[in-house]
């Protein structure tokens, strides 16, 4: 009996020599993580976590939850566990879906001139970075992220480390004035006005398997009555079997933004396709971009067509929308385009219209990227009458009376920007 109460003496000896013994040391395992925004991970711990607190340094960056980490956006943070009397710590780092390891917050920022606005950033590596504007004159930023607005435009702020870097856009907003004409033909004289017009002639289809051969003949192509007349025509001439008129201000008037508009009657008739439009002046189509402000198919009465070209969109399908009126042959209506710039988070716009009505909105996809958008250039103007091809379709017997298209007047407004 003796013999097993010194037995049971030891054995609750060594129970109370390890209870009072060394306890396990507050650990995370693991001790570093790399994430991507979304992604949950779960934390092991060793040691006594009795009313233990978990901590995160950045919860904009990653949260914690019970030693459950989820992962927000791009940045680092310090994950801690702690208790009365110890803590332990994971590093976090999370790095964007493709890898990146910055961003600025917000990725956008509009302002107005003399505003100031501070940029936060995330920098998953803790990388010594450096700030820098596109464009002082528009905006400015300091080494802190602190931007300053100094006049109206886009320009780009680069976050940068020395493996890699990461853009915000500012927008510094623009205030306009009314508009006012700057510029107009009134087709009031006996003859068109070659200082401003060129008259382009020939044929060969002209990139659309047009019928036609232009002339600069007055049977095609003269000013009377206080219009511009443009005469399609059914009749042989040098191995064509119509004729028609084409005229341009390539390099003797072009503009940039404003609302540009003429007021036109068209003719009626299956195979005609006059329009109004304009081309950029640098490069060839269609990096140099295309407005279609007016183009009428006569085989489709009453339906106006507006439409851009670029070379993201060459057939224009993205942009092409349809105004159906009435009346819309022989009488004289207002087709026009308002083309502002950077309206839109610093995107520019093109509206279309007939008679003041917007039928269609097309605004800037990519900012400063010309594959998208090439107009931010001067354009010039294109007046003509095609026949046939791969718009104009069947060529009726429409011939039994002339088939004019008659331009009373092209007008050009802008508007100035108020400092």
């Amino acid at each position: 009996m003796k013999k097993v109460q010194v037995l049971l003496s030891v054995i609750v000896a060594l129970v109370c020599m390890g209870c009072g013994g060394q306890s396990v040391k507050l650990q995370v395992s693991p001790t570093v993580l790399q994430m991507k925004p979304g992604d949950i991970q779960s934390l092991t711990v060793a040691g006594n976590t009795t009313n233990a607190e978990w901590i995160s340094s950045n919860p904009d960056v990653a949260t914690v939850f019970f030693g459950v980490v989820e992962a927000k956006a791009i940045g680092k943070t310090i994950v801690t566990v702690k208790t009365a009397t110890e803590s332990a710590t994971c590093e976090v780092f999370v790095t964007g879906s493709d890898g990146a390891a910055l961003r600025i917050t917000p990725a956008q920022v509009s302002l107005k001139r003399g505003e100031s606005s501070q940029l936060s950033y995330g920098n998953a590596f803790d990388l010594d970075v450096t700030w820098s504007s596109s464009n002082d004159e528009i905006a400015t930023v300091t080494q802190s992220g602190l931007v300053t607005a100094h006049k109206a435009g886009n320009a780009t702020i680069t976050l940068a480390t020395s493996v890699e870097s990461t853009t915000a856009l500012v927008v510094v907003e623009h205030t306009w004035g009314e508009y006012t004409l700057v510029w107009s033909d009134e087709f009031n004289g006996s003859a068109l006005d070659e200082s401003v017009w060129t008259i382009q002639q020939g044929a060969g289809g002209w990139g659309n398997q047009e019928a036609q051969y232009y002339t600069g003949r007055a049977e095609n192509l003269r000013v009377e009555d206080g219009c511009l007349v443009i005469e399609a025509r059914k009749e042989d001439y040098e191995g064509a079997e119509y004729t028609s008129a084409r005229i341009m201000s390539k390099g003797k008037k072009e503009f940039t933004y404003g609302k540009l508009e003429a007021s036109i009657s068209l003719p009626s008739g299956g195979g005609l396709w006059p329009a109004f439009w304009t081309l950029g002046g640098r490069g060839n189509w269609p990096n140099c971009g295309e407005i279609d402000i007016m183009e009428y198919v006569g085989n489709v009465p009453n339906r106006i067509l507006g439409t851009l070209h670029t070379l993201k969109d060459r057939s224009g399908s993205k942009s092409s929308k349809a105004y159906w009126g009435e009346n819309i042959e022989n009488q004289f209506h207002t087709y026009g385009v308002e083309w502002t710039q950077e309206e839109k988070n610093g995107k520019d716009v093109i509206r279309f219209y007939v008679d003041g009505n917007v039928y269609s909105e097309q605004v800037e996809e990519v900012i400063d990227d010309d594959e998208y958008w090439p107009f931010n250039r001067p354009n010039y103007f294109i007046v003509n009458m095609a026949i046939g091809g791969t718009l104009g379709g069947t060529i009726k017997d429409i011939w039994n009376e002339p088939r004019l298209m008659k331009v009373d007047w092209i007008r050009v407004y802008q508007r100035q920007e108020v400092e």
